[in-house]
Formats: structure tokens, C-alpha cells, sequence
């Protein structure tokens, strides 16, 4: 429920009482209530609150953590009720940052690895509080001339995720695989394509789409995102029919390019494109993700379903999920099409915050004009990367479609910079940790 900010301070009195009311135990349950405690008080605060955070340098976040006592009940945090804002926010923060590095610190490799154990609930707050590795940590800037806002600076080394964001559930997963340091991206085209579409006045869906080549294409990527050692592969939505995605799926779990003997070292993630497909008789938008030995570990269903010119709506029934994936080195959040780039609502993709945003897609230079905006948002506001590969509709002569590459340099981000002809197209970064 909304509060004003005079209502919001009057409660953040309140937290060391809340705190020392929490039970503590030996499986770090009570610490990890007290950080949701503190994180949600913050992170749920107004864009006025929030902006104060990003006016207190670092340093004084870490000179008043160092202050507290993190075996007392109330963690060494408390107020006498006459703090300012200002006050308030650069304790709350020093707080946190002492909770979640006696929360690290403390990690000795026994902790649950089974997402469905990250759950923390207390007060209301429910959100999962996600271990990230060593490589996933964000990046320690100089404490005096850091001053980034709370969403990108609030947790250094955890996430809190929300268990609901924007009506949908959201399903944790996590990948295992070999931790690496290189950030690479792998983009499949299909140059023309044609569509067998099931149409009436009002609705519409995809029946079949014929692809030139298209085994081929499928074969070589699949190959090629090996050799490129990529963290993420992504076909373009509704390109991938049940067919195609049994081939990607077998490429990956037989590898037939390597010779006996061979040891592979596989891709992160494979998004699967996605198809028109009935599940439990009603009809959905898939994205299929497989890991990088063709073993599924997730299904997202698109969220909204897309309207054309012609007035006719997506044949689809929306889905109510979002998916995270959990390496490593990132997270991953994903979305298909109009999931992503419709303007009209503020995307909720920021409160996931993962360090990428996947997206299959399909439309035009407008459809891309919106991810691009939505990239930026999220570029802007937590440093998450965004990865769109869209197929281009209505076909164009000149290319297959189009790619946002995941570099956080928006300032090369315009829908005709970047088209796309090739089937293959790889990106390189040397690492996540500007964020």
C-alpha cells in the first residue's frame, strides 16, 4: 500500500525494533530476514526517498557500517526520531551493506543450492534472496566518488528478487555449468522466411513458417556457439517450430561436430526462439531455454499478446510467469516481443534485476524502436544489459532482422544501425562489471 514519505519515515524508526524481534539461528534465517527487513524498507520507498540514497557517497555507507554490531539483536542499528531523511537513508544503507557482507563472509559452501530454499517471507515482504558467485559481484568503485543510486548500488555481492513482479510469479532457476569469464553472444537469423498464418477478423496466429536452409542454419549456429564460446545463444521468436526445436536440442546433446573423445565446453544458454503452442488446451507464445547440453530448464510464455495493424490480436492466452536464470557469473531475466518493448507501461524487468535481459523477437524498425527505449530504461536505471534478436516482419530485402547488442553503449542504439543480414552474428565483451 502507498504511504507518504512523512508515514515512511515515522516507520524506518521502527526497523530496529523490527530487527530485534526477528529470531536469530544458526542457518542465517534470522539474518536473512532482518536484510529483507532493511532492503524492502528501501527499495520500496518513493523516487524521492531513493534519490537521496544516490547523494551519500560509499564511503559513508562503509564508515557507518563498520559502526554496528552485527551480533547484536537490533544489528547495531537505531534512531532517537529526530534523523533527517538523509539520515535515515545513509543508515539504512550502511546497514545493509554490513548485513550482506557478514552474510557473504560467512558463507563456508554450505548453504541451499535449491532456488525454492532462497524464499524469504517477514511482514508482508516476500523475495528471494539469490547467492551470487564471486563473478557476478558488482564491481567495488572508489567509495568517496561512489554515488550510484540504490537499485544499482543498494546489494553488492546478493539480489533480492521479488516473488511477484507485475501479477506474475516469478520462477527461479539455476544453471549449473563452469563459471567463465568471457561475455559472448550469439544472434541466429533466418533470411526469408515465410509465414502460413491461421487468420480471422479479430485474431491470428502462426500455423507454420517455411525457412530456407533452415536446418542448416540451426546446425551451424548451434556449432558455432560452441566454438564462440557463447554465454547466450538466441534464436528470433516464432521462428522455431516444434520441429526446429527438437534439431537444437539434439545438436546440443550430441554435439555432432566434435570428434570421440572430445570434451566440450558448452554454451550457457540457448533460447529456443519461440512458437504458437498449445499447452493443456489453450494456446500460448513459448520461449523454450535449454542449457548448453540441450537439457530444458525453463518455458517462458509471452505476457502480452501483439495487435496488428489490421486490428487482429495474437491468438494467445497470457502467460503468468517471468523466469530468472541463475549463473555464475549473471542473472538472467527474459521476455518475448511486446513483453519488452511496449511503451505504454514502465517495464517491471528493473525488479528482477538481472544483469541481462534476453529477448526473442519478431516486427519492425517500430517494434525494435521500443526495445531499444526499454534498453535504455534499464541501462539507465540498474546497469542491465539487453540482448534482442528480432526477426525482421514484413521481410526485408536488404536484411534478415534485427540485433541489440549487449554493450551498454546506447549512444550507437538506432533501429536501421542495426540490421542484420547475416544468419550468424557473435558479440564480444570483456566483462559484466561496470554495472
Amino acid at each position: 500500500m502507498d504511504i507518504t514519505d512523512e508515514q515512511w519515515r515515522e516507520n524506518a524508526f521502527s526497523i530496529p525494533a523490527n530487527l530485534r524481534a526477528v529470531p536469530r539461528s544458526e542457518d542465517d534465517d534470522g539474518l536473512r530476514h532482518a536484510m529483507l527487513i532493511v532492503w524492502a524498507a528501501l527499495a520500496k520507498a518513493s523516487a524521492t526517498i531513493k534519490h537521496l540514497y544516490s547523494l551519500v557517497p560509499e564511503s559513508m555507507i562503509l564508515e557507518f557500517a563498520a559502526t554496528l554490531d552485527m551480533q547484536a539483536p537490533d544489528y547495531g542499528l537505531s534512531f532517537d526520531g529526530t534523523e533527517t531523511y538523509e539520515e535515515i537513508v545513509m543508515r539504512l544503507g550502511g546497514c545493509l551493506r554490513a548485513m550482506e557482507r557478514e552474510y557473504t563472509e560467512q558463507d563456508l559452501g554450505s548453504r541451499p543450492t535449491d532456488p525454492a530454499r532462497w524464499l524469504v517471507e517477514h511482514a508482508g515482504h516476500c523475495a528471494y534472496l539469490i547467492p551470487m558467485g564471486r563473478l557476478a559481484w558488482k564491481e567495488i568503485k572508489t567509495p568517496p566518488q561512489d554515488m550510484r543510486n540504490f537499485d544499482q548500488r543498494g546489494l553488492l555481492r546478493v539480489r533480492f528478487v521479488p516473488a511477484v513482479v507485475d501479477g506474475a510469479t516469478v520462477q527461479i532457476v539455476k544453471a549449473d555449468r563452469m563459471a567463465r569469464k568471457s561475455w559472448t553472444f550469439g544472434a541466429v537469423l533466418f533470411p526469408d522466411p515465410t509465414f502460413d498464418c491461421d487468420e480471422t477478423p479479430t485474431r491470428f496466429f502462426v500455423r507454420a513458417v517455411t525457412i530456407p536452409h533452415g536446418e542448416t542454419i540451426i546446425s551451424d549456429a548451434c556449432k558455432a556457439a560452441h566454438t564462440e564460446l557463447c554465454l547466450t545463444t538466441v534464436f528470433p521468436e516464432l521462428m522455431i517450430d516444434p520441429q526446429s526445436r527438437r534439431l537444437i536440442e539434439t545438436q546440443l546433446v550430441e554435439k555432432p561436430w566434435l570428434a570421440e573423445g572430445e570434451m566440450p565446453d558448452a554454451p550457457g544458454i540457448v533460447v529456443a526462439g519461440s512458437w504458437h503452442e498449445v499447452e493443456h488446451g489453450q494456446r500460448y507464445n513459448i520461449a523454450t531455454i535449454y542449457d548448453g547440453h540441450g537439457v530444458q530448464i525453463a518455458r517462458h510464455k509471452k505476457r502480452m499478446a501483439y495487435k496488428d495493424a489490421e486490428g487482429r490480436v495474437e491468438d494467445i492466452r497470457h502467460g503468468t510467469e517471468l523466469v530468472v536464470v541463475v549463473l555464475e557469473e549473471a542473472l538472467f531475466g527474459f521476455g518475448i516481443c511486446l513483453d519488452f518493448c511496449n511503451r505504454c507501461y514502465h517495464t517491471p524487468y528493473g525488479w528482477l534485476d538481472v544483469d541481462f535481459a534476453i529477448v526473442p523477437s519478431c516486427g519492425n524498425e517500430v517494434t525494435m524502436d521500443g526495445h531499444i527505449r526499454t534498453a535504455k530504461d534499464l541501462d539507465n536505471e540498474r546497469k542491465t544489459r539487453s540482448f534482442v534478436v528480432q526477426q525482421a516482419y514484413p521481410p526485408l530485402g536488404q536484411a534478415a532482422g534485427f540485433v541489440l547488442n549487449p554493450d551498454g553503449n546506447s549512444s550507437r542504439w538506432a533501429a536501421e544501425e542495426l540490421l542484420t543480414g547475416a544468419p550468424w552474428s557473435v558479440f564480444r565483451g570483456e566483462t559484466l562489471h561496470d554495472r
